[in-house]
């Protein structure tokens, strides 16, 4: 089985990375190969919340949160012809937060054929989100101080 895993340090506080990430809407702001990211259960963020997403090159998915433990981790999964489960773990560390990521791909049907390129790309893919990660929450984090 497949498993990427990526961790960046974040300067801003671990419970705003957290409550931030957790909504995957904020994945719009930050993510520019999403082009779709939308809430469609009622409530707040939390177990059992339902996304419905597009990323460029990908069919629309439906992304459900299937562990949330605030304000440390949560875990997302989606079908397709890729199954995704992707969590994400927040802690301190001494420059502000330290972002633990785990994406595990399973294949399904033709896709099978592919996804040895499949995870060339999404490997760089995701080593890249950390990165807009980082940005993203540290600007939001300098607005904060400033405002």
């Amino acid at each position: 089985m497949a498993e990427i895993r990526n961790t960046v340090t974040i300067r801003c506080q671990p419970e705003d990375a957290f409550y931030y990430l957790s909504d995957h809407r904020a994945e719009l702001e930050w993510n520019p190969a999403c082009t779709m990211m939308e809430k469609i259960s009622d409530g707040p963020v939390g177990l059992g919340t339902r996304y419905r997403a597009k990323w460029n090159s990908s069919p629309t998915v439906e992304l459900e949160t299937v562990a949330y433990d605030p304000p440390h981790s949560w875990t997302m999964h989606n079908g397709g012809p890729i199954d995704v489960t992707f969590t994400c773990r927040v802690d301190s560390a001494p420059e502000g937060t330290r972002l633990s990521v785990k994406f595990v791909p399973r294949p399904h049907g033709w896709f099978r054929l592919i996804f040895p390129i499949f995870l060339l790309v999404v490997r760089r893919q995701e080593r890249a989100n950390m990165g807009y990660i980082r940005d993203a929450l540290e600007a939001r984090a300098r607005t904060s101080e400033i405002g």
